[in-house]
């Protein structure tokens, strides 16, 4: 599904393949930067992969996950999580495949989803955060301050 194409792993500072993006330098990701706001154009990479480390997830931060990969995604998004994900969280994203994966005993299923990114109309959202780790960005958001990746882009 990825053989040939270009591969960008939000929060994949430990992936094998692509251009892995983390916040933290430890892991020695091809780039440094921050899931919630990917600083790539639009259609930078034809497959954006989403593997966010956390347990739960609320509406909010899946929706600006989906939001920003889809924005930099040509033709797909592959959600890899716990949660299962009933519509591509916007009208950018329509469901491909899906399997349900048990990765282990007595462990939580993991939920692999393969989203078909819909042409036209996409755009990355600017919201005001409300909780969840992406409330940070909020002094940015709100004020006359631009975001500190919007002058330059990668990729």
């Amino acid at each position: 599904m990825t053989a040939g194409k270009r591969v960008c792993h939000l929060f994949g500072g430990r992936a094998r393949f692509g251009t892995r993006i983390d916040i933290d330098p430890i892991v020695r990701p091809d780039v440094i930067a921050d899931a919630w706001l990917p600083p790539f154009r639009q259609d930078a990479f034809d497959v954006v992969i989403l593997d966010p480390p956390y347990v739960s997830i609320n509406q909010q931060m899946k929706q600006q996950l989906l939001r920003g990969a889809a924005f930099i995604a040509k033709e797909r998004v592959i959600w890899f999580h716990t949660m299962w994900i009933a519509n591509g969280g916007s009208d950018r994203l329509r469901l491909d495949r899906s399997w349900l994966v048990r990765v282990g005993d007595s462990c939580a299923v993991r939920c692999l989803q393969v989203f078909r990114v819909q042409p036209g109309g996409k755009r990355m959202s600017r919201p005001f955060f409300t909780r969840g780790p992406a409330i940070r960005y909020n002094r940015w958001l709100g004020g006359q301050l631009g975001l500190p990746i919007e002058k330059k882009s990668i990729a």
